[in-house]
């Protein structure tokens, strides 16, 4: 289903479930549900949610017979909280789970309706034709299939004239539906032993829940969220939760958003444990959380109503869903991106065991004054990530004839055996170094298998203990100007470790250790002062080192008011979010912050959200609009939605404060299409060619854009004045002579100067080597002379000036 994925295959759509008939093995039947763009009465090309049946070619019964048929394909006006799972229950029927339609607060009020569309339900289908089904009520997902799929005649709708106090017209009343308020349940299965079916329900802002369903069930999605109000509470009716006629079922258990070891964001539902290899696990339902990783077993109270028992078990990122295998009952673990893991336990620690103080590890010479041991070398970042206002400090320890692999624009591999260590100060009172104190010391390791990450938290001046796995919390008292407050400080587990350092694609290793953050001059302790990157290529630890160093990107800080406004802002945005938002993520949003996309095809700027449902105003970045910019609202809170979603839980008031006077004044600012409006006409508008030179001076139009000049004046472009020095050559082998080059940089926008050996034939332009060549964006324009030195005997070279903006 990928060519029909829909308009942007990033999100919640494509391929969404699968399921063989009870009878496969003799009829070779199996039912797909999935994504399309497709037609019926009232939506022409739009996208929808298709149930499909396919079989087995005649010829090989491992390979399908393309011929679909179509029980129905839904309308659908938003792209997420799409459902599709389907299963065959024990009673023989086929069961599927359908979202709320999507967008926020249930924009369609689809949760509480049960005589419009398949939203928002559990549908429960006859797809045998059983003596006794019913036909369908007609409805524009189903009215050019009707008989490819029957109703139950037992369904808990069929013949339903009142809901909720109101009336019914029962030909209009969806009688596929076998439980209904559900937002997004996107995962469900039924106990082996029981037949019950269990539901994990994605939640909104505050709660996501688990359900154990049953025929005719009202889950209360939009009323209500998991078991606390939701955002329709208003239209909830006075006895929902206490008239057994409304069949309000709430969660068997719910938890709330976060990234504690109970606490997760996007619900992955699971499977009921009938094997017989994990003892303990028998009978229990083992369900994870897709966003925070955590894996947990629920074992259901004894007595009916009693909270159940919730334990984590493990945690792995990405947990797409669960199955089970069939010839032994074990639990399997579908990754997204490709793989399917088997739930095992662990009988024994296997390998050497983690140091449980800091003392222990061999990484520091001297506690008490945070001398590194031997081999252990200091290094500092352009741009720390926000950490909730505490100071680090940064070691790595390479190998021994291990070395990096250079990438101008990506995260460094690592090889085997690196080490790298993150120490973290945070002043009790805020201004005064002296009231510094140590909270933790982290240590992210390299090893055959891959990456992990260890926490120690400081118990006295002089040594650190390890902490959980599971990860740890204290409250600690800020003087902030005589006014006190506490803080809570997260030292993390080891799967918060995981989740940001190797569990996003693109992101595998230390974070900030990478080009843009390491292009800088540091002071060795041997008292040498020297570039980051140059040392350590010239110590022979980089494989595929740069030839220059001129050029390379470095993050932008955001006291550097010399520095243009955008380019501060995007540094901020690539250190503190794009090890999620990087293009390479699935379901994390459409935007990318890596540094190296230019603002104009990052889609920031007026990008749609995730969620974004027709006539919601609020984008990514509105410019000029703080309250519709989403990217703004959720860094400037901290609980539920908020940005970064882990590792903090003080708002960076300095960031913030940037990224507002970024979007403020981005109203005043013209991009290349209306500036083109503006000097050209509606006519060019529609067809805004960056190359086109509307007044044969030379310059395109998307120049004379960027560096301010007048598209329409043949006189009035920007120049590079380019003069020659004479230099009598002493020795022979000397400079010849220098060309200077002066001309205006403008603010906002950065230089590079390339060179190429041939014209004819054209060979690569590459950036050339000499000083000055920096890319930077100033805040104001400034006037710029590099020099070209010409020796005795150089080959022809051809030069030019590329100019870019962030």
């Amino acid at each position: 289903a990928a060519d029909q994925a829909g308009p942007d295959e990033r999100v919640e759509q494509g391929l969404l479930g699968l399921a063989f008939h009870p009878d496969y093995a003799e009829n070779g039947r199996f039912f797909v549900f999935r994504t399309v763009i497709s037609s019926t009465p009232g939506a022409a090309n739009e996208l929808h949610d298709r149930l499909s049946e396919f079989q087995v070619s005649a010829g090989d019964p491992n390979v399908a017979n393309p011929q679909e048929t179509i029980l129905f394909q839904q309308y659908d006006r938003a792209a997420n909280h799409n459902g599709g799972d389907l299963h065959f229950g024990p009673d023989g029927y086929l069961y599927v789970s359908l979202g709320d339609e999507g967008g926020s607060n249930d924009p369609w009020d689809n949760g509480q309706a049960i005589d419009r569309d398949f939203f928002s339900s559990i549908l429960r289908l006859d797809v045998d034709d059983r003596p006794g089904s019913l036909m369908p009520n007609s409805h524009p997902a189903n009215q050019a299939f009707l008989g490819n799929y029957k109703v139950p005649p037992d369904n808990p709708f069929v013949n339903l004239t009142e809901f909720q106090g109101r009336t019914l017209d029962p030909s209009r009343v969806r009688t596929e539906m076998w439980s209904m308020g559900l937002r997004n349940p996107w995962r469900f299965s039924f106990d082996s032993l029981t037949g019950d079916l269990w539901i994990g329900d994605v939640g909104q802002g505050a709660r996501e829940a688990i359900f154990v369903s049953r025929s005719g069930a009202n889950h209360g999605w939009a009323y209500r969220e998991g078991s606390i109000n939701g955002p329709r509470r208003a239209a909830m009716p006075s006895d929902f939760l206490t008239n057994r006629a409304m069949q309000h079922v709430g969660p068997i258990y719910d938890y709330t958003h976060g990234s504690g070891a109970m606490q997760g964001r996007s619900v992955t539902g699971g499977v009921v444990y009938r094997g017989d290899k994990i003892e303990l696990l028998h009978g229990s339902y083992v369900f994870g959380d897709y966003v925070s990783g955590n894996i947990w077993a629920l074992r259901p109270g004894p007595v009916q109503g009693q909270a159940p028992d919730v334990q984590r078990l493990t945690g792995r990122n990405g947990v797409s869903a669960f199955g089970v295998d069939p010839s032994n009952g074990d639990i399997l673990v579908v990754i997204l991106g490709g793989q399917i893991l088997r739930l095992e336990q662990t009988e024994q620690f296997i390998g050497q065991p983690i140091p449980e103080y800091l003392s222990e590890t061999g990484a520091f010479a001297d506690l008490e004054s945070l001398s590194p041991s031997p081999g252990m070398v200091p290094y500092e970042v352009n741009l720390p990530q926000w950490a909730d206002g505490a100071d680090t400090l940064r070691w790595v320890r390479l190998a021994q004839s291990q070395r990096f692999t250079y990438s101008e624009h990506n995260i460094w591999p690592s090889p085997v055996g690196t080490t790298w260590v993150q120490h973290f100060d945070l002043e009790l009172v805020r201004g005064d170094p002296t009231s510094k104190r140590r909270l933790e010391t982290r240590m992210l390791l390299r090893t055959p298998s891959g990456h992990y990450g260890v926490t120690y938290r400081w118990d006295s001046p002089t040594n650190a203990v390890l902490v959980h796995e599971l990860g740890e919390e204290e409250a600690l008292t800020i003087d902030v100007g005589g006014i006190l407050k506490t803080q809570i400080w997260r030292y993390p587990g080891r799967l918060e470790c995981m989740s940001c350092h190797v569990s996003t694609p693109g992101t595998s290793g230390s974070l900030g250790f990478h080009t843009a953050q390491l292009h800088r001059d540091f002071t060795y302790p041997d008292g040498t002062t020297t570039n980051q990157i140059g040392a350590l290529a010239h110590g022979g630890f980089l494989l595929n080192a740069p030839a220059s160093l001129a050029g390379l990107r470095a993050h932008a800080a955001p006291h550097r008011e010399d520095l243009s406004l955008e380019s501060r802002v995007r540094s901020y945005l690539a250190v503190n979010c794009a090890g999620c938002h990087n293009g390479q993520s699935a379901g994390v949003g459409l935007f990318n912050t890596r540094l190296d996309v230019p603002t104009e095809q990052a889609e920031l700027l007026m990008g749609r959200l995730r969620t974004h449902t027709d006539g919601n105003p609020s984008r990514i970045v509105v410019p000029g609009d703080l309250e519709h910019s989403a990217l703004y609202r959720r860094m400037n809170r901290r609980g539920g939605g908020q940005m970064p979603p882990l590792g903090s839980n003080e708002i960076d008031e300095i960031g913030n404060a940037m990224l507002a006077a970024w979007i403020e004044g981005l109203e005043q600012q013209l991009t290349f299409v209306e500036w083109v409006r503006e000097w050209l006409g509606d006519e060019a508008a529609e067809n805004p060619l960056r190359e086109r030179d509307s007044d044969d001076d030379g310059a395109s139009d998307y120049l004379e854009f960027m560096t301010g000049t007048n598209p329409l004046d043949p006189d009035d472009f920007w120049r590079v004045n380019v003069e020659f020095t004479q230099i009598n050559p002493e020795p022979m082998d000397s400079a010849q002579g220098v060309v200077n080059l002066r001309f205006v940089q403008p603010p906002n926008v950065a230089y590079e100067v390339q060179s190429v050996g041939s014209l004819i034939p054209m060979g690569n332009w590459q950036r050339a080597q000499i000083e000055g060549n920096e890319t930077v964006f100033p805040s104001e324009t400034r006037e710029v002379e590099l020099h070209l030195p010409i020796s005795e005997g150089d080959d022809m070279e051809w030069f030019r000036i590329r100019l870019f903006q962030p």
